[in-house]
Order: structure tokens, then sequence, then C-alpha cells
């Protein structure tokens, strides 16, 4: 008889954990990262009775978590290139509209200029049309620090998204270590029965963390250990590495990712940093806004060295000669912090027309010098003679002089063009100062003039290939075609992220019609289980009532 009973238990029992877990999965229905829980029951051991075997009921072996990893890791993995590619669109965005703005851009500003000088050769000596010119200069001016700036306030924004992104990406290492040690105490409790809701937990921390960076995850029993970028470990175990972020060593306003190791602190590489907004912002940055930035300042500083040039050949309206229309900036040339020489390092314009949209390095390699542009990493010259190395600068539209003595890895940074829009100023004040003739004509002559005019569609730029303009069209087309392109990319993406997390919820997500099919089932099992155990009791009944 205690047979009946302990079946009619066992079933009891179980009936009420199917309907617990469905429950449990209703609950959750729209919680973010709950995978579906299924109730897996199995017979218990039977017991011989000489003719047979008869059954001891049932059991539930296990509340199943219904996940699969290979999904899973593809969200993943979808989840952090759609971030990636998402950053770099909002970001570059920006830079388009910017660029591309007829009121605001640089190509009415420069026809403006060059239509006032058109202007002025009608009339040499005319005040208010040599007025015009200087205003329309002012303007163009004014355009050149005003582009600039907007793409400084880019900058400023990517540092402020980096160290939001470096600390989301340190908190987030922060809980899953608390996880893995709630998993690891939860399951040994339990013989190695799954914590379900943990491990959801844990996954969802691993998706949010993806939206950051790129995540390898490797499961060391129990625990995961977490791999961020290329390999950097974040999480092992029941320890986390934190990230941090730290000036540049050649530019203070230039915010770097670091890796921290014990008390060693190491900037890494943007390569080394790939996947989520933290690797979309580091890409953009150097590779979009960079070189933007360089183009920029290659066409102000041609336009105004140029301008510069031409002024000086020619005499004013007082019959001086010619001094500058514009105020050039001062070519960007920065020691690192961590050298260990006393070697300083300067930087000015030879050949505008052999200036390169890039930045430089020249470093002492084990007392080899090597001057590389770091746009495409192309070795300008290498060896141990520190001048024949600087030299070799001038093959780039510019000549760098060494003072003091690098130590043995010391490196410098030059940015020949970067920054030099937003510092460019209007040199001349008085109308008279406007050099229109040539030094060999009278005051009145407008053939030096001319010649300004004639830079307009001259092609200074590019080793002879580019004029300013068609210069500055290419640029916009540059980043006009490149934003086109990520706002497909990122679309593409966004679908292949919502296809991965499609298949996933079709294994894992809680379906409620499922759900309400499984109570009703469940019900009638418990229903079905009480009348089980209500009639083995009648059936006791009987028997005592047989033997009083």
């Amino acid at each position: 008889m205690s047979n009946i009973f302990t079946i009619g238990q066992s079933a009891l029992a179980a009936a009420m954990a199917g309907v617990n877990t469905a429950g449990q999965n209703i609950a959750n229905a729209s919680t973010a990262g709950y995978s579906r829980q299924a109730v897996i029951q199995t017979a218990t051991t039977p017991q011989s009775v000489g003719r047979g075997y008869l059954g001891q009921g049932t059991q539930v072996s296990e509340i199943q978590r219904v996940y699969n990893n290979y999904l899973g890791s593809q969200v993943v993995s979808a989840q952090t290139n759609k971030s990636q590619l998402d950053a770099q669109y909002a970001q570059i965005q920006q830079i388009d509209n910017m660029l591309a703005d007829p009121a605001t851009g640089l190509s009415p500003a420069i026809q403006s200029y060059f239509n006032s000088l058109q202007d002025l050769t009608l009339f040499p000596s005319d005040s208010p049309a040599r007025q015009a010119v200087l205003s329309n200069a002012e303007a163009l001016v004014s355009s050149f620090n005003n582009v600039q700036g907007r793409m400084e306030d880019i900058r400023q924004g990517i540092n402020q998204q980096l160290t939001t992104s470096v600390q989301t990406i340190n908190q987030t290492a922060t809980q899953l270590v608390s996880i893995n040690q709630a998993i690891d105490r939860a399951q040994s409790l339990t013989n190695g029965q799954p914590a379900n809701d943990l491990l959801d937990a844990r996954d969802q921390l691993i998706l949010d963390l993806s939206k950051q960076i790129k995540v390898t995850v490797s499961q060391q029993g129990n625990q995961y250990s977490v791999f961020i970028g290329n390999g950097q470990p974040l999480v092992t175990g029941a320890t986390s590495h934190a990230l941090l972020v730290l000036p540049s060593t050649t530019d203070p306003t230039r915010l770097e990712v670091a890796y921290e190791a014990q008390i060693q602190k190491s900037i890494l590489s943007p390569d080394n940093l790939t996947g989520g907004t933290l690797g979309g912002l580091l890409e953009f940055r150097s590779q979009t806004l960079d070189p933007v930035q360089n183009s920029f300042g290659r066409v102000a500083l041609a336009l105004a060295s140029n301008m510069n040039t031409q002024q000086a050949q020619g005499v004013t309206l007082n019959q001086t000669p010619g001094k500058n229309f514009f105020n050039l900036p001062t070519m960007s040339a920065v020691a690192s912090r961590q050298n260990t020489g006393n070697g300083g390092i300067t930087a000015s314009l030879t050949d505008a027309s052999k200036l390169t949209a890039s930045d430089y390095k020249l470093q002492n390699i084990a007392g080899v010098y090597q001057l590389t542009r770091v746009a495409d990493n192309t070795l300008i010259k290498s060896s141990p003679d520190l001048q024949e190395v600087l030299a070799a600068s001038t093959s780039e539209g510019f000549s760098l002089a060494m003072s003091g003595t690098p130590g043995i890895g010391d490196g410098f940074l030059i940015r020949p063009t970067a920054g030099v829009a937003g510092t460019l100023s209007l040199a001349i004040a008085n109308t008279n100062d406007i050099a229109a003739a040539s030094q060999a004509n009278a005051a009145g002559d407008n053939s030096n003039l001319l010649k300004m005019i004639a830079l307009q569609t001259s092609k200074t730029l590019n080793a002879g290939k580019d004029s300013y303009q068609s210069a500055y069209a290419q640029l916009v087309n540059q980043v006009g075609s490149k934003t086109h392109m990520l706002d497909v990319t990122s679309a593409s993406a966004a679908t292949i992220q919502t296809q991965a997390v499609t298949a996933l919820q079709n294994v894992s997500g809680v379906n409620l019609d499922e759900e309400g099919a499984s109570l009703i089932r469940y019900q009638q099992a418990y229903q079905a289980a009480g009348k089980v155990l209500q009639i083995a009791k009648q059936m006791f009944d009987s028997l005592l009532a047989i033997n009083p």
C-alpha cells in the first residue's frame, strides 16, 4: 500500500514543480536575458516483485535551462559588430553634415574670398573693394576656425564617451566576478544542478559587455573567464582586471585606453580594442577624424602659405613690399612625456604641395633613428645619423630640427597639418596692405592680384594634382562615401543582430500560449495525482475496516 502512496506523492510533487516552472516562465516572459525553463522528469527505479517490476513513481531530475550556447554566441558577436558600426556612424554623420553644408562648409567661403579678389582687379586702388577682400578673408579664416572647432568638439565628445564606456566595462567585469562566485556556490550546494537564473544573468552581462567591446568567453568549471578585444583578460574566474583612460604621452587632450595589471599601466593600441562602442569610437578617431582634420588643415595651410608667398611678390598702395596676408600657426611637433633624453623638436613648412594628410613619428630605436608616416606606416628614412633622418622630412613638405640629445627609445610626434585650421588668423588689417601690384609696376596695377586669383585653380596640393577646392571636394566626397557605407553596413548589422536574437528566442524565449497550455496540463496532472492519493486512502481505509 505504501507503494501507491509513494507514486501519488511523487506525481503530486512533479506536477507542482511543473506549475511552479511554468509560472516562473510566464512571470519572466519580458525579462531581458531570461531563458525558458523546463521540468525534466525521470521514472524512479522500479521494485522487483518476482513477477516483474512495480514502478515507484517519478522524480524531477532537473529544472533545465533551455539555452543554445552556439546561438547565444552568435547574438553576442552580432551585437558587438552592430554597436561598433553604430558608434562610427553616429560620429561620422556629424562631420558629413558639417562639411557638406552649403551654408557653413568651406567651399562657399573660398569662393567668396576669390570673388572679392576678382572684383578688386577692376579697381585695384578702391578702398571699399579692398575692404571687401579683407572682410571675405576674415570670413574664410572664421570658416576654417569654426569647422576645426566643431571637429575638436567631436574629439572631446569621444573622450567623454571613451571614459563612460571604460567605466561600464569595469563595472560589468566586477559584476561578472560576483556572479561567477555566486554560481560556483549555488551549484556546489546542489551537486552541480544548474543555477538557471544566475546563468541567465551572467549571459546577459556578457551581452551587455559585448555592446562596449568584443568579448571572448572561456569556461573553466562553473566560472567564466572573459577576454576582450584581441585577447586581454578582463575576468579570470574570481579576479577582474581594470581598464582606464590616460592622456596620450604626446597629446594631453587625447585620451587613450590603458590596461592595468597589478601596478603596471600600459596604453593599448586601438588594434587591440576592437568591437563594440569602444572599438567603434577608437576606430573612428584614428581612421576618420584624424585624417579628416589633417586633410582640412592641409587645405588651410596650403592656401594661407601660397597667398603669403604671392603677397610678398607684390607691393602695397604705400609702395612697400607685401607682408604676410595670413598668420601661419606653428607646426605641432611634440616629444613624448616618457622620453628619457633631453631632445626637443620643431617643425616648419617647406613645400605645401608635398604635404600629406598624415602625422609622423620620429623614434630612436636602439640608436637607429626612424621617421615614419603614420597614415600608411611608411618608413620615410632610417639611419643612425639623426641629421640624415631629419633632412629626409623635406620630402614630405616640412623640415625638422632637433635640440638636445634624444635617449634610446625616445619618440616624437609631428603633426604638420593637424589643428592648423583652428588657429589660422588674418595678418593684415589695413586695406592699403593688400599687395595688388607687381613690384615693377605702379600702385594701381593689378598684375600681382591676378596671380593671387590664379591660385584658386592652380594645382598646388598633392604634388601638383589638386587645387584647394578640388582637394576639399575630395575630402567631402570621401566622408560622404564613408558615411553612406556605414549607413548601409550598420543597417545590415542591425538586421543580422535581429535575426540572431530571433533564432535564440525561438529556442530560449517564453511562448505564453505554450506556457498556458503547460499550466493546464500540469493542473490536470496535479488533480490526477490527488485522485491517486484519494483512491489510495480509500483502499487503506477499506483494509483497516476488514481487519479491525
